[in-house]
């Protein structure tokens, strides 16, 4: 049955890389602040380094205290009006400035984590790439206090751009795995194809505490990882910490990440590294952008 699911797996890869060559396109949430364009110049430099494009996307949301004035539809729809010529504006000044990447620009009203699925499932981008908070209007409900939720229920990647984050190409990806249900709760394919389109090393980052998670079975799906990684540049590291998120943060600092992965659905520490409370600020909030990842 295992080898029927690797299978099935290594099948589902090789589809997944056939349609992954046709996406090139990194979707770039704005609401024009200064946090979001330190993301835009992150994703810019990417660009240039992996040959992709760039569409910035803003949604105005009607509900939002900068809109909540406004008396009528008529007045609303000036607004858009406005920030589809300011978009154009920035994205025609851009494209001067880096005529090496294509820019495009697009604007939507509605929800912002619903417009922006929609706008994914419409183009298929490699990612979408936003920084980690906002000016007070729009993408800040995105990317500000509720950056868990939007991770969480963004169906497609998510490259979240720490404030103070300038692009260094990606040679060294730390993934926290946690050795349970490896073929079917872990987004593999996805973490297989991204190591690839970088052209960098997985490090695969095991935290235990006096074999206080291993079992029967942790052997069995240590050799699942295996086989399933055999064609990406890969390392496994086994590290003894109580605190899962003490030891991530000590890993990406000594080993000096590019990028980290993490499954918000699978990591239940997910939320801790984001909380405020935190006396201990987590390394890479200062340097080195978190790729969300969904189950395949």
């Amino acid at each position: 049955m295992i080898y029927i699911t690797k299978i099935i797996s290594q099948l589902r890869y090789l589809r997944f890389i056939k349609s992954f060559q046709n996406m090139n396109t990194l979707l770039v949430p704005t609401d024009f602040s200064s946090i979001a364009d330190n993301a835009l110049n992150y994703a810019i430099e990417m660009s240039k380094k992996y040959q992709f494009d760039i569409l910035l996307y803003n949604v105005v949301q009607l509900s939002t205290p900068d809109f909540s004035h406004l008396a009528n539809v008529e007045d609303f729809s000036h607004i858009v009006v406005e920030i589809q010529k300011k978009m154009e504006e920035k994205t025609s000044i851009l494209q001067a400035q880096h005529p090496d990447v294509a820019f495009a620009c697009a604007v939507d009203t509605g929800l912002l984590i619903e417009s922006i699925n929609d706008k994914s499932d419409a183009i298929n981008p490699v990612a979408i790439l936003m920084g980690i908070t906002g000016s007070g209007t729009g993408i800040d409900k995105l990317i500000g206090s509720n950056a868990i939720l939007a991770m969480k229920h963004i169906k497609h990647p998510v490259i979240i751009v720490p404030k103070d984050a300038t692009f260094n190409p990606i040679h060294q990806i730390c993934f926290a795995c946690d050795l349970k249900n490896v073929l079917t709760s872990t987004p593999l394919i996805s973490i297989k194809v991204f190591t690839k389109l970088f052209d960098a090393t997985l490090n695969v980052l095991n935290i235990d505490y006096h074999n206080r998670h291993f079992s029967a079975q942790t052997s069995t799906e240590l050799d699942n990882l295996e086989f399933i990684l055999e064609e990406v540049k890969h390392e496994l590291h086994f590290i003894e910490n109580e605190n899962v998120q003490d030891a991530i943060n000590d890993f990406i600092d000594e080993k000096k990440m590019d990028m980290l992965i993490m499954v918000p659905k699978k990591h239940s520490f997910f939320e801790n590294l984001f909380h405020k409370s935190q006396t201990k600020e987590m390394a890479y909030q200062s340097h080195v952008p978190i790729l969300a990842l969904h189950q395949d």
